[in-house]
C-alpha cells in the first residue's frame, strides 16, 4: 500500500503526525491531498514506518444520545468542519473534527462528501429543492435568479490566478466550461511552449518547487516513470539531477514494458 504515497505524501506524514491521533491525521491528509485513505490504511502506514501518534483525550469522550441523534441528522451534504462548527454551537462545546468523524465512523454515517466536494454518484441532499425559501418567496425572486449561461459580474477574468487545495497555482483560460474554466498554471505554461500534454502524462516541476515556473524546470514525464521515480527516490530539488532521475525512469520503464512482452 505504500507504493501510493508519493514523495509529498510521505514528507507530509512524517511532518505532521506527532501530537495527533490516527483519525485527525488520516482527515487532514485526505484534505491535503484530495484523497480517501481509510483509517486502518493511515494505521498500517504509520505501524509500517513506525511512527508513533498521540491517541487524544476526545476519543474517549462519552456522547449523550442527543448528540448522536444531531450528527446523524446534519451530516447529509455538509462538510465535515461545517457538521463540527454546527454542533458546537448547538450544544456549547468545543470539541475537535476528529471527534465528530469519530461519531460518523461509529455509527457509519457518511456526508456524501469527500475533500469538500460530493462523491461520484452521489446526490447532493437538497437536490431538486428551491431552498428553503417558501414557494411564494421563490415565485418572487425566480426573475432575478441565474439562468443558464449568465455570467455573474463579479467572476473572475481570464487570466486570472489562485491557489487550489494542494497548493498549486491555476490560471483561468476560459468561461463557460464548470471545472475546466481552470488550469494548474505550470501545466498551461508548457503546452503553450511545447503543445498539449499527451493522456497519461503529467508536468512536473523538477526542483521540486512549485513556484518555480522557469521552463527548463518543467518536465513531462507519464504516470508509470513518476512511479518509478519514486519508488527509487529519483525526485530531487536539484533541477539537473531530477531531469537525470527521469532519463533513469523512461529506460526502465521500457525495460519494465519489454518484460512484460516477452
Amino acid at each position: 500500500m505504500s507504493k501510493f504515497y508519493t514523495e509529498e505524501m510521505k514528507k507530509y506524514i512524517a511532518d505532521n503526525y506527532k501530537g495527533k491521533t490516527i483519525l485527525e491525521l488520516q482527515i487532514e491528509f485526505n484534505n491535503r491531498f484530495n484523497t480517501n485513505i481509510t483509517y486502518k490504511a493511515m494505521k498500517s502506514y504509520l505501524s509500517g514506518h513506525k511512527l508513533k501518534v498521540g491517541r487524544g483525550k476526545e476519543q474517549h469522550r462519552k456522547y449523550k444520545d442527543e448528540h448522536i441523534e444531531f450528527v446523524k441528522n446534519n451530516v447529509k451534504g455538509i462538510t465535515l468542519k461545517e457538521l463540527t462548527d454546527r454542533f458546537n454551537k448547538k450544544f456549547n462545546m468545543n470539541v475537535s473534527e476528529s471527534a465528530i468523524a469519530n461519531i460518523k465512523n461509529k455509527h457509519n454515517l457518511q456526508s456524501g462528501m469527500v475533500g469538500g466536494r460530493f462523491e461520484k454518484g452521489q446526490t447532493s441532499w437538497n437536490k431538486g429543492k428551491k431552498g428553503s425559501m417558501s414557494p411564494e418567496q421563490y415565485e418572487k425572486c425566480k426573475a432575478t435568479m441565474f439562468k443558464k449561461g449568465n455570467i455573474p459580474a463579479n467572476a473572475r477574468a481570464i487570466g486570472s490566478e489562485r491557489i487550489d487545495k494542494n497548493g498549486y497555482i491555476l490560471i483561468k483560460i476560459q468561461d463557460g466550461h464548470k471545472n475546466n474554466n481552470w488550469i494548474r498554471k505550470h501545466r498551461y505554461l508548457y503546452e503553450q511552449k511545447y503543445g498539449k500534454v499527451p493522456k497519461g502524462y503529467k508536468v512536473i516541476f523538477a526542483d521540486g518547487n512549485n513556484r518555480n515556473f522557469d521552463l527548463n524546470n518543467l518536465i513531462v514525464v507519464s504516470d508509470a516513470e513518476e512511479l518509478i521515480m519514486n519508488r527509487n527516490n529519483l525526485f530531487k530539488k536539484d533541477t539537473e539531477l531530477t531531469k537525470a532521475g527521469v532519463a533513469v525512469a523512461k529506460l526502465l520503464d521500457k525495460v519494465n514494458k519489454r518484460k512484460k512482452d516477452l
